[in-house]
């Protein structure tokens, strides 16, 4: 990216300094409303890596027997979802923070490499339901973007054979890079790949979190006025929500999918202190890291029976999870709740790193607010839990928070593999990825060398929980079709509409059928199980 372009736009971004009120407050990142609306004159020091001038930059990523002439003329397509840019590039009422950019790297792009033309696509934002019935039009009409977010439950695009595999790319240098190292080196730590259930990755991580990418936001005058501290457990948690609950206040509101809860402390903060202790059933080829594993770990668990729903422990992570959803008010899944939050009724809002732009934007706020990690389980909790260590620093992220994927159907279609992937590694340099992630402040870059906001140095300063590397979670995500289920069923256990034993009975029967159907649709090798 050209140099001008780099320094405008962190020139731009150098607004959520340090300097305008962000400070550290037990544990959680504390901001007063206004405190971030001036400009400042702090800016980002630039990157140490650079992108090469075209010049330097012609070596070649593995060709796919389906690409264009390397010279000839391509148009790829990119549905960026949070990173497409808005229609108005200057602040406005309506667009306090423009968004552009992507398209300054593209412009960018294309001056480099004048015969491949870059098209942004707008995709529907509102929900995964609606981006997903968006994209499987457009695939069954031969008309969906080269590259796209796989949605948080990417299995299921991989199932659909929607997603072209990149190991042999990511196993080589980055051509726009370091030739000394292979692309996959360049990431800062390779957790943050997905590994699906063949072992191969089918996503280049773009964002990843600073601290955690969901996370809790909370009413700090109502804490200050209850004389309550950041909750560091889910016991404290729940104890704090209860004295919230007398005191007239509305303790949480969740973010809704679909109509029904999110699941996501499932994935680690309720499931892993309790669930770690089967981590050698899971780890079943000895593996010594997270990257090392092999992928199938949780079809082997769930066919071989021994991720059950009739252990105690499997059963105690829902009923913790359960107990966290008696503090919402009623009409949770049906009414919009963030009015009640703005308004200053709700101490604590269950929500994404990702939203953290929405809220430094509202500008009618009238009390504190802040932010804090959403606490792990203990033994305060349940004697099933293990007490995680602590540590300070941003955690070392197992995934990313948002990622991009070529789409196979598209690129085989026009014969632009070698144009999508081109453009992932060019998105995937150190400048390119500080300067196109640092316009969003909701996560860090992932690439060695791209320097993160400000903004999160508070949290950066924070001590977080240490999750085993190796780890069991109650991974309701095996596909979309048992997310759903596990996503309904609970909507109904939340409301008492069905007992535990119906409850654990579905779940464990949606599991069940949903590994059976990957083993067979994907041809799953189990002979080493």
């Amino acid at each position: 990216m050209s140099k001008d372009i780099h320094e405008k736009g962190l020139g731009k971004l150098s607004r959520f300094s340090r300097k305008k009120g962000v400070h550290l407050v037990m544990g959680a990142l504390l901001l007063t409303t206004g405190a971030l609306s001036g400009c400042s004159s702090a800016s980002n020091s630039e990157a140490s890596n650079t992108t090469p001038p075209a010049s330097q930059t012609s070596s070649e990523s593995p060709s796919a027997s389906n690409s264009a002439d390397p010279g000839s003329a391509v148009t790829i397509r990119i549905a960026p979802q949070v990173f497409t840019p808005t229609d108005e590039k200057t602040a406005t009422e309506n667009t306090p923070t423009p968004r552009i950019a992507l398209d300054k790297i593209i412009e960018d792009f294309q001056n480099q490499n004048p015969n491949i033309t870059v098209e942004i696509v707008k995709a529907p934002t509102s929900s995964q339901e609606e981006y997903l019935t968006w994209m499987t039009t457009r695939i069954a009409a031969g008309d969906a973007p080269d590259i796209a977010w796989p949605t948080n439950t990417s299995s299921g695009w991989f199932e659909k054979g929607w997603l072209l595999p990149l190991d042999s790319y990511l196993e080589q240098p980055n051509p726009l890079g370091d030739q000394s190292v292979k692309w996959q080196d360049t990431f800062t730590n390779p957790e943050l790949f997905y590994k699906l259930s063949d072992g191969n990755r089918y996503s280049i991580p773009i964002v990843q979190a600073a601290g955690s990418a969901v996370t809790f936001y909370y009413n700090i005058d109502i804490f200050d006025e209850l004389n309550l501290k950041v909750p560091q457990t889910w016991g404290e948690l729940l104890t704090a929500l209860a004295t919230i609950k007398e005191a007239g206040y509305i303790p949480a509101i969740p973010t809704v999918e679909n109509k029904g809860p999110t699941l996501w402390e499932l994935g680690q903060q309720v499931s892993i202190p309790i669930l770690t202790k089967f981590a050698d059933e899971f780890n079943y080829s000895g593996a010594k890291t997270s990257s090392e594993l092999k992928g199938d770990e949780y079809l082997r668990m769930v066919s071989k029976g021994l991720f059950s729903m009739e252990k105690p422990e499997f059963q105690e992570v829902w009923k913790l999870y359960k107990q966290w959803t008696q503090m919402w008010p009623q009409g949770w899944a049906t009414q919009d709740m963030k009015p009640q939050w703005r308004e200053g009724k709700v101490a604590i809002r269950e929500g994404g790193m990702w939203e953290l732009q929405e809220e430094l934007s509202d500008t009618k706020r009238t009390f504190k607010w802040g932010v804090f990690p959403i606490p792990p389980v203990a033994s305060d909790s349940t004697p099933f839990a293990i007490d995680l260590p602590r540590e300070k620093g941003f955690p070392k992220n197992i995934g990313s928070t948002f990622e991009l994927a070529i789409i196979k159907p598209t690129v085989e279609a026009h014969g632009t593999t070698d144009a999508a992937i081109k453009f992932m590694q060019y998105l995937t340099t150190a400048t390119v990825n500080e300067f196109m992630v640092n316009e969003i402040p909701f996560g860090r870059p992932v690439i060695k060398g791209a320097e993160s906001l400000p903004l999160f140095d508070a949290i950066k300063e924070a001590e977080y929980p240490i999750y085993p590397e190796i780890n069991v979670n109650m991974n309701v995500w095996i596909n979309s079709e048992v997310r759903d289920i596990a996503g309904r069923s609970m909507a109904a256990w939340i409301t008492d509409d069905i007992t535990d034993e119906s409850f654990f009975s579905t779940i464990q029967k949606a599991m069940d059928n949903g590994v059976k159907e990957m083993i067979k649709t994907q041809n799953i090798d189990t002979s080493q199980w």
